[in-house]
């Protein structure tokens, strides 16, 4: 304030010079006007800049402190993975799966964490073998690995670190329900899924070489792209999947249901498909090159383009109306398919 008045008979000097009077006054008055106008603008800066900082320094702080809790909660929950009490066991499954939702850069971490919990207990019997309930009890998947792959299944796939997948490796999985999970791109080669529940799941392009998935339920799953060379896929349920593009080289489909599945394009050269149920099936340009078809039911199945060089059809019935494959003929009392030349009933193929 001590400037201010000073300031204010220099502004009204510049602007009317050394007039006296009313004249001077009125330009005194307007100066004092403009440095009260230029002085409430760089306080109103100032707060305005001081208060900016304070957001910025609070943000920090409640990240910083936000972020301490996220690793508190993670490190409570991981140390209940190794309670001996089950219920313990499922509330740190559940609690990391809460700082996965609630921490996206936590996400990966946590997704390791239970894909290795799942790897390293699923071989585990349960119930234990020493369960007083039944000297002979049934093995069943545990509840706790149970919970861990539920939540991997029904994770935030957008928070994946493509570089690092989802690694479920020889797990033993059998009987696991897991309808409708998000397992597209996991490492499945080798688990074990026999009787699990996978229907409607996503399994697209996830590798299960040589997995086991004997009497597994993939009604309407999607495993375009998929690669299940090798799998023991013996009566399971594909009824109405997505298996376009699929790898299933060398797989064992004996009597598998593939009713109004779609595998156009799909590879199953050498694969076994005896008494497979191909009913209404599409195999719009598959390979079929060598496959054995001994007693599978292609009615009504879709075989535009397909590939059959080598393949076994000894017993198998053939869509209506349709071409017989090259080397083979119907059974005129059976209507099933045997190898061209011969005079009796089917015999297999050399």
């Amino acid at each position: 304030m001590g400037l201010f008045v000073p300031a204010a008979d220099w502004l009204a000097h510049h602007d009317v010079g050394s007039v006296k009077g009313s004249l001077h006054e009125m330009a005194v008055d307007n100066a004092r006007g403009r440095l009260l106008t230029l002085g409430a603008g760089l306080f109103a800066a100032g707060a305005l800049i001081f208060t900016a900082r304070n957001f910025t320094l609070s943000r920090r702080t409640f990240r910083l402190t936000e972020q301490g809790q996220v690793t508190d909660r993670y490190t409570k929950a991981v140390e209940q993975l190794g309670s001996d009490k089950l219920d313990v066991r499922i509330g740190g499954i559940y609690a990391l799966e809460r700082v996965a939702r609630d921490s996206a850069r936590d996400h990966p971490t946590v997704m390791e964490v239970l894909t290795a919990f799942i790897r390293e207990h699923s071989r585990e019997h349960w119930p234990p073998p020493d369960h007083p309930a039944d000297p002979n009890p049934t093995r069943s998947i545990r509840p706790d690995v149970q919970a861990a792959v539920t939540v991997v299944g029904r994770r935030d796939v957008e928070r994946d670190i493509r570089v690092r997948p989802i690694d479920l490796t020889s797990a033993h999985l059998d009987g696991a329900h897991l309808a409708g999970a998000h397992l597209g791109g996991v490492h499945l080669n080798g688990a074990h899924l026999g009787g699990a529940w996978l229907d409607g799941a996503d399994l697209t392009r996830a590798t299960l070489t040589s997995a086991h998935l004997t009497g597994a339920h993939l009604g309407s799953a999607h495993l375009g792209g998929a690669w299940l060379n090798g799998a023991d896929l013996t009566h399971a349920d594909f009824r109405g999947a997505g298996l376009g593009g699929a790898n299933l080289t060398g797989a064992d489909l004996s009597g598998a249901w593939l009713g109004g599945a779609w595998l156009g394009g799909a590879d199953l050269s050498g694969a076994t498909l005896t008494g497979a149920d191909f009913r209404g099936a599409d195999l719009s340009g598959a390979d079929l090159t060598a496959a054995d078809f001994t007693d599978a039911d292609l009615t009504r199945a879709t075989l535009t383009g397909a590939r059959f060089t080598g393949a076994r059809f000894t017993g198998a019935k053939s869509p209506e109306g349709a071409p017989v494959p090259e080397g083979w003929e119907r059974d005129t009392s059976s209507g099933r398919l045997k190898q061209a030349g011969t005079d009796s009933g089917p015999t297999e193929a050399n």
